[in-house]
């Protein structure tokens, strides 16, 4: 144990100097802290997935007090079932199957289990009511259902637990003797008598609590304000204030703020010595003496799952032998992650990439974090060029990044969405990646091939969208360009005078957003300046389109400007669609998401259609996430590698929402994972007449059919910079509004580019 103290204290003093910024450690503090310059120190903590019972989501797992670890689980069948991972094997083996009639159905499911590191458990249960049973004299809004609560014992024998609570239960955990914690809806965090079902309030000020967690003998609340307060479980009262912990919390920059009922941002659990806990966050690993100054990064979550944005931290158990088991779960599935530490493994990889996004890129982050799982001897260092902590604007990022490759500290690899990337072409500044497309497999052959530049590939789109029109199918038939869509909206408006034919959210920037890519291509000619004809004709025909009379002001437009740049998304108005309340909806199908609901709108009403949205040009698609590598990396090849992997069907199945995998049998598994019956909603706060809502079906062999057909049509990727893109939507709002018009609006854009050009 005190080899692996003795470099987790080089990983917190890293931690200290600020060295963790984005996915990686950033500026010069990285290459301080890089495997020459630590002397080519061993030692490093390893993540291994343990494979779960085959088919099973888990509720909780903890450590028995033998040192077992137990989960309980629930299978594709509804059933719930408790297992131990044998510490021989590593395999698992049933203890007890749950009682027959907990078998989750539309009407009945388990929602909680908890278990004891005695053995025994305790579980909730939801039952939907028949609405003609709720209701009475006295409550006209009865519930909608019934809550039962049970203990079971160690061998699965079942005991119902008579409490009256009738609040829906948040979180709940056994502490060390085997005590029951529990937070309930508008319910302090308070011990449960399994005999009586009483509750009794574990700890005071329980109405600011968010959430809690326990290690040892103590309990650690949460508040709104991410405050932690710390409490003696043996008789409730609050302890001092632990200052060493919540300043390690706060230094790290971790964000306490509760996301979801299923998982915590940070979780506890207790040590083998004295005063030691030790806790996780998306940032790492930690441990912490109560009281002390000092706090460990144990596991940089830079480099493990962890720090993906994609996974939900659950719960936490320490090993004897130094180990821990972290439960979690992220867009797929459930996850137990398995740390042990590898002397033999470099203390900080050895090798490292340095990467570059202009925005922040979930599903990069995501990728980054897999591949470093299974190349620990690699380090991707990630800059994000724009941030809402650094303000620094688009065109300033794009200036910094020039200068840093042409003085030759740019990054390996490169995210081209944003950049001018026919400039960098001409002056050889991007690798040809021909020869790593051609390795990759199942990719849509069109639209890569649709990205060479004279033979050659410098850019591979990971996602893509892809522009789409619905309406009627009468109307959609008389939409073939940009003039004909908006003769379709004005001669529409025209018949349906009490009806909205566009979303009437959209000012004149968010409407330019869903009409951008399919008219971009043809706005920029050869020298790089505006084709200004084609940009007056755009302008003069989103005028037409917009409605002023039925316009909604969103108070998210003063909130965040940005919104309005980056908001292209089919799925924003196809409930409207679907619920009749609008007439006409365009843009991007983003997301697996977006295609459920555009195929049960399809499925459910039949004289719905769509089609391949044409604007100025036609076959558009909208690649995302364009992987590059620079010509003056000196770690070309293993750029190309890293790149590679980003291409295959695990790294592609990563989905945050940020576009289509390109990938097609990634795309694929995605469709078929589309969750049927689930229901989605959308609504403004502030207009509860707005609120519309569907149930989401299967999509068809047909439909998917269909889908990927035109998929596989796309062969003109739209228009890649945010210069132009910033440019023409900021002209949008008043040139819609007749405050300018659409020759100004032009001149504008034309004066920023040309100035920008000309810098």
């Amino acid at each position: 144990m005190k080899a692996r103290k003795i470099i987790s204290i080089v990983l917190a003093a890293a931690l200290s100097l600020g060295a963790l910024a984005g996915c990686g450690r950033g500026g010069d503090d990285a290459e301080k802290s890089g495997g020459e310059n630590t002397g080519g120190a061993k030692g490093r903590y390893l993540e291994t997935d343990v494979a779960l019972p085959e088919k099973t989501s888990v509720y909780g797992m903890v450590k028995l007090e033998d040192g077992t670890i137990r989960i309980a689980t629930n299978d594709q069948e509804g059933r719930e079932a408790v297992w131990d991972l044998a510490k021989d094997t590593g395999s698992w083996e049933k203890v007890y199957d749950m009682p027959e009639e907990w078998r989750q159905t539309d009407t009945f499911f388990v929602t909680h289990v908890a278990l004891s590191p005695k053995g025994d458990a305790f579980a909730v249960t939801s039952q939907v009511m028949d609405q003609s049973a709720q209701a009475d004299e006295n409550n006209s809004e009865a519930t909608q259902t019934k809550e039962c609560f049970y203990h079971l014992d160690g061998k699965g024998n079942v005991t119902e637990v008579p409490m009256g609570v009738k609040e829906y239960a948040y979180f709940m955990q056994y502490a060390k003797d085997g005590e029951l914690v529990a937070q309930f809806q508008n319910t302090p965090v308070s011990s449960i008598n399994m005999e009586t079902g009483e509750l009794t309030d574990k700890v005071s000020g329980a109405e600011r609590i968010a959430f809690f967690g326990m290690a040892g003998s103590t309990l650690y609340a949460v508040d709104y304000d991410e405050g932690i307060s710390v409490f003696d479980m043996q008789t409730g009262d609050p302890l001092p204030k632990d200052e060493g912990l919540s300043d390690s919390i706060a230094q790290s920059g971790t964000q306490l703020n509760i996301q979801s009922l299923q998982t915590m941002p940070i979780i506890f659990t207790e040590g083998k010595e004295e005063q030691e806990i030790f806790y996780c966050t998306n940032k790492g690993l930690y441990r912490h003496v109560k009281d002390g100054n000092v706090t460990e990064l144990l596991i940089d979550g830079s480099l493990t799952s962890l720090g993906s944005p994609d996974t939900g931290l659950i719960s936490m158990e320490a090993m004897d032998n130094g180990e821990f088991y972290v439960l979690a779960i992220d867009s797929q599935s459930n996850k137990l992650l398995h740390y042990a530490y590898s002397k033999d493994t470099a203390t900080v990889p050895e090798a490292e990439l340095k990467a570059w996004t202009l925005y922040e890129n979930s599903e990069f982050v995501q990728n980054i974090s897999q591949y470093q799982k299974e190349n620990p001897e690699t380090f991707i260092n990630l800059e994000v060029g724009v941030t809402e902590e650094n303000g620094v604007t688009a065109s300033d990022a794009l200036k910094n990044l020039s200068t840093e490759i042409m003085a030759g500290n740019g990054p390996d690899i490169l995210m081209l969405d944003g950049l001018p990337v026919d400039s960098y072409v001409e002056k050889g500044l991007l690798e040809d990646l021909s020869d790593v497309a051609g390795r990759a497999e199942d990719l849509f052959p069109n639209l890569i091939s649709a990205m060479e530049r004279d033979g050659k590939l410098y850019g591979i789109p990971l996602r893509f969208a892809i522009p789409l029109i619905e309406a009627d199918a009468q109307t959609l038939e008389k939409i073939q360009d940009l003039k004909s869509l908006a003769d379709a909206a004005e001669e529409l408006k025209k018949a349906n005078p009490d009806r909205d034919v566009i979303l009437p959210y959209y000012d004149g920037a968010l409407l330019a957003a869903q009409l951008y890519d399919v008219c971009a291509p043809v706005w920029v000619k050869e020298d790089g300046t505006i084709e200004k004809e084609r940009l007056e004709e755009f302008y003069a025909q989103l005028s037409r389109i917009f409605d002023p009379e039925k316009y909604v002001e969103m108070e998210i437009h003063a909130v965040n400007e940005g919104y309005r740049g980056y908001v292209s998304s089919l799925g924003g108005g196809n409930l409207y669609v679907y619920s009749d309340k609008m007439l006409l909806n365009f843009g991007n199908l983003w997301s697996d998401s977006d295609f459920s609901q555009l195929a049960t709108t399809l499925a459910e009403k039949p004289e719905i259609s769509y089609k391949p949205l044409t604007g100025q040009t036609e076959h558009v698609f909208v690649p995302k996430t364009i992987a590059g590598v620079s010509a003056k990396s000196k770690s070309k090849e293993e750029a190309k590698n890293f790149v590679q992997f980003l291409l295959t069907k695990d790294a592609q199945t990563a989905n945050q929402g940020g576009g289509l995998p390109v990938n097609q049998k990634a795309l694929e598994d995605q469709i078929d994972r589309i969750d049927a019956g689930m229901t989605i909603g959308s609504g403004m706060a502030n207009d509860p007449d707005s609120y519309v809502e569907m149930t989401i079906q299967k999509p068809s062999e047909e439909a998917v059919k269909r889908f990927i057909g035109y998929i596989q049509e796309a062969d003109t990727p739209t228009l890649n910079n945010e210069i132009i893109r910033n440019a023409v939507l900021s002209q949008a709002v008043d040139c819609v509004n007749g405050k300018i018009t659409p020759k100004a609006a032009v001149q504008a854009v034309a004066d920023q580019v040309n100035l920008y050009l000309a810098e």
